[in-house]
């Protein structure tokens, strides 16, 4: 068995109670929380306010249809920076600069030798994509390296939570699978 991280935070079960209900659904109101819970409505907002002052909460985001919004091709991208960009900027440069990248809906740093960043991007159409990327490989050779890109429609994702894991995660009793989909 493993010994808790001390670091993290104990949490009370109310308080792993109100997080689970807000990790379920966001938007979730404190009065129908107490309800739920048979507790005051300013308990619960305590209990929010605990979690976000904790930073256990940095905050609420939708979960967005990206065909909805036009945006039909995504594309997980390995790059590596060139050593001119690591002499240039810090590494808090460089993660500032990715984050102002329209495109990037995630950002990754992989401390290791065949890539410095992984990237979900987002794009219009595989057009778009290919002409970024092209752009990428030839104006911006001299400070990044393209060495993976996994190209897809955004018809093909299958799943965007994080919710069964976060649960597992509150959840003491219920221990990670240690198992694939196709175990039993």
């Amino acid at each position: 068995m493993m010994k808790p991280d001390v670091n993290l935070p104990k949490l009370t079960k109310n308080e792993q109670i109100v997080l689970k209900k807000i990790i379920e659904q966001a938007k979730i109101p404190d009065l129908e929380i107490a309800n739920k819970m048979k507790l005051s409505q300013q308990a619960i907002f305590k209990i929010r306010h605990k979690l976000e002052n904790l930073g256990i909460i940095k905050g609420y985001m939708p979960i967005i249809d990206f065909k909805k919004i036009g945006i039909g091709a995504l594309v997980v991208i390995g790059i590596k920076f060139t050593s001119f960009i690591w002499e240039k900027y810090s590494e808090e440069q460089i993660s500032e600069r990715i984050q102002k990248i329209p495109q990037v809906i995630t950002a990754y740093r992989i401390p290791e030798s065949n890539i410095s960043h992984l990237l979900v991007m987002g794009f219009r159409n595989i057009d778009d994509k290919d002409k970024y990327l092209m752009k990428l490989q030839s104006k911006y050779s001299k400070e990044v390296n393209v060495v993976h890109v996994y190209p897809f429609s955004v018809d093909r994702i299958i799943k965007t939570n994080h919710i069964g894991l976060l649960s597992t995660i509150l959840n003491e009793k219920e221990a990670f699978s240690n198992n694939f989909f196709i175990d039993k």
